[in-house]
């Protein structure tokens, strides 16, 4: 009996062993590397390059180090040579989630490869319709040992272990590449100034998926908090916008930007959304597991005896705290039982562009009413007048026809919500 005990103890160690990820670098080539051309070649490169994108690579390894600083340093030096300077930037960074990594071959890093060349399309002809230089298009992929273990149900349960990771990752070495990227795009917007064009403005926009969003809030949320909280009339965000798309985490952490939000009694005409949280209504991650692994770690906390607020704030991902949610997102009656289009024409990108070109007016026009509602793409983005009209603070709710669960953040629904979503945020303004 000992020795079959043993045996089976044995076969649970191998098989967890054989399932491990290792925790290793996977970028440690420095030269860039033309994707289009070499294929997998790349796949040690940290500088993907072709002609319609710049993808680089920043990895943290699980104690949120930068493997190794010289990815970064890399990077921010082609972001500065004299070629971005002069056309500007369109800066894109990803930060992937649970079950992913920065391999060559991972889906999330072929899926922001597809994004990116879309961007490039859309920036070709938004540049020849405004008459201006065409922005170069910038993804900067950052990587963690989101996959730890290949075999279930060990890759499953690793989703506590690598939530307490990615808050490593988020307290570490994170800030500090988002801080250059930010001072990237202010030397940008200084050179516009100085030459007295505008025509060609850097953004910069922040994506965060999965733990991918714990990571960006915790990293940013001081600096969103400071900057929220300071003299200007109108709060600033960080970059051009942030967009978290179900975070995986706490509703308590949020508490003081939602609180600071609440606190302003006025916004600004047209005030654009600064942080917008996109959360599944079936991602069962956040929705079921979340608030298990997080009541068992706080079985020992104390709360205020009030009508236990507090103590679920703490329990639930923020995307599903019901107090916090701000908007929700539907599909457009007219567009629910039309199939997704994955394949854009000229013709339908022309079309977007005019779109953006006039939901910035639309937006003045409605922003100032509770309830009100826009569309964006084939999706209806509708305020539940839990907050002011134009608090730029957005806690969404999304339909399943959207994102349905966790993982499913490339749906074309969603994508093309998101390409209407940024462009109206980021288009040119002349």
């Amino acid at each position: 009996m000992r020795w079959f005990s043993k045996g089976i103890i044995s076969l649970a160690l191998a098989a967890l062993l054989t399932g491990c990820v290792g925790n290793d670098q996977y970028r440690t080539s420095y030269e860039p590397c033309n994707v289009a051309q070499q294929g997998a070649e790349c796949r040690k490169s940290s500088l993907e390059q072709n002609d319609e994108y710049l993808l680089g690579f920043v990895e943290f390894d699980d104690q949120g180090w930068f493997w190794d600083r010289k990815q970064a340093n890399v990077l921010i030096d082609r972001l500065l040579e004299k070629d971005a300077l002069e056309s500007g930037l369109l800066m894109v960074v990803y930060v992937h989630g649970w079950r992913h990594n920065a391999s060559f071959d991972d889906d999330n890093v072929a899926s922001f490869r597809e994004t990116l060349k879309r961007i490039y399309s859309y920036e070709h002809l938004a540049s020849q319709s405004e008459g201006r230089p065409e922005r170069k298009v910038a993804g900067i992929y950052v990587g963690w040992r989101g996959l730890s273990a290949n075999v279930e149900p060990f890759r499953t349960l690793s989703f506590w272990d690598r939530k307490n990771t990615a808050d490593k990752v988020g307290h570490g070495a994170l800030t500090d590449l988002l801080v250059q990227l930010e001072e990237v795009q202010f030397s940008h917007l200084k050179v516009y100034d100085e030459t007295k064009s505008r025509l060609a403005q850097t953004k910069l926009i922040i994506v965060g998926h999965s733990f991918g969003g714990e990571m960006v809030y915790s990293a940013l949320s001081q600096i969103l908090v400071d900057r929220f909280s300071g003299d200007a009339e109108s709060p600033q965000t960080f970059g051009d916008l942030v967009i978290l798309v179900n975070p995986a985490f706490e509703a308590s952490r949020f508490t003081p930007l939602h609180d600071l939000a609440g606190v302003r009694k006025w916004y600004a005409d047209g005030q654009l959304p600064l942080v917008a949280i996109f959360t599944s209504e079936t991602d069962q991650a956040t929705k079921t597991a979340f608030p298990v692994g997080r009541t068992l770690s706080t079985l020992f906390e104390k709360y205020r005896p009030d009508d236990g607020k507090q103590k679920q704030a703490d329990r639930h991902a923020v995307g599903h705290f019901e107090p916090y949610r701000t908007h929700e997102l539907r599909p457009r009656p007219e567009a629910e039982a039309a199939p997704p289009q994955a394949t854009e024409t000229p013709e339908k990108k022309v079309a977007d562009l005019r779109t953006a070109k006039s939901l910035r007016q639309q937006w003045i026009d409605l922003s100032s009413r509770n309830g009100w509602s826009l569309d964006l793409g084939n999706a209806r983005l509708t305020h539940l007048g839990k907050s002011l009209p134009r608090n730029p603070l957005y806690v969404v709710a999304v339909d399943k026809q959207i994102i349905d669960g966790h993982g499913d953040i490339w749906n074309e629904r969603f994508i093309d919500f998101m390409r209407q979503f940024i462009l109206f945020t980021t288009i040119v303004e002349e």
